[in-house]
């Protein structure tokens, strides 16, 4: 897909489902009253690249897309973020079959600076924890989301609804977490840390027992495997041939980086996927 220089695609889950933020960052003095076709045009691409790229099948529906245009310039942006109405009125019996986009407007000139800083740290960190790629990772993460909300100047409108999807997310990352209670999570991450150090640990020693119990006796390379090749199953379903290829011609401290991975990673690609620094 051919993309911008100043825009970025990011995907994160919500309730189960795959969802898309397309970012445009809008770096002009005048305003663009035809910036909803240009936004039609660009999630039309991002969802011809999907689709090419076999990343989703049309037949199962196309992921839900938020258009997100970020603009800079001195002027207030007065214009309909719709594209819908654009068009020239027309017949009644046409009105269905128009295109209908609509993009959400972020003109930073309607808000201070120390609410803009404050709602930049608190979507990095979102982002960020959806992300993550072990538990140590993820730790760092937690915390980062924990300051950066405590830090915001609207922390008391969006505290309670931050952590609510951080236990959400974290019980879809890291199954059987103990989680700790809402008001609990509100006055520090401490606890939850300490959870996942635990469930960390709880769940090597379970894998390493499987291994012990299922051939051990060949070598703890082997068990290893089974308890990575276990944990998948469970977590994300059928093992593909080449998948289970390269966990065999693997050797010990690449399997055990890839259970580790295993344990907080969104799908089984992102296991196997370098991480990027």
């Amino acid at each position: 897909m051919k993309k911008r220089e100043d825009d970025v695609v990011w995907s994160i889950e919500l309730k189960g489902q795959r969802i898309y933020l397309y970012l445009l960052l809008e770096f002009q003095a005048s305003i663009d009253k035809g910036m909803p076709v240009r936004m039609m045009q660009y999630v039309a691409a991002l969802y011809d690249h999907l689709v090419r790229s076999k990343t989703v099948d049309p037949a199962d529906g196309l992921p839900p897309v938020l258009p997100i245009v970020i603009y800079n310039g001195d002027a207030r942006w007065k214009h309909s973020p719709e594209i819908f109405d654009l068009i020239q009125p027309h017949p009644a019996v046409l009105t269905e079959f128009q295109p209908k986009l609509k993009f959400w407007l972020l003109d930073e000139g309607r808000f201070s600076a120390e609410y803009l800083e404050g709602l930049q740290r608190v979507m990095a960190a979102i982002f960020r924890m959806e992300h993550t790629h072990d538990t140590e990772d993820a730790k760092r993460a937690i915390r980062y989301l924990g300051q950066a909300v405590a830090q915001s100047p609207f922390k008391q409108t969006i505290d309670r609804a931050v952590m609510q999807w951080m236990q959400y997310r974290l019980s879809r990352k890291m199954p059987g977490l103990p989680l700790p209670g809402l008001d609990d999570m509100l006055k520090g991450t401490e606890m939850l840390e300490t959870n996942i150090d635990q469930w960390k640990a709880k769940a090597i020693a379970e894998g390493m027992l499987l291994g012990e119990q299922k051939g051990l006796q060949i070598g703890k390379l082997e068990g290893e495997a089974r308890a990575l090749q276990r944990l998948l199953s469970q977590r994300f379903g059928t093992i593909p041939m080449a998948i289970g290829e390269r966990i065999a011609a693997a050797d010990l401290a690449q399997v055990e980086a890839w259970f580790d991975a295993a344990l907080t990673a969104p799908d089984m690609a992102s296991v196997f996927t370098p991480t990027q620094n």
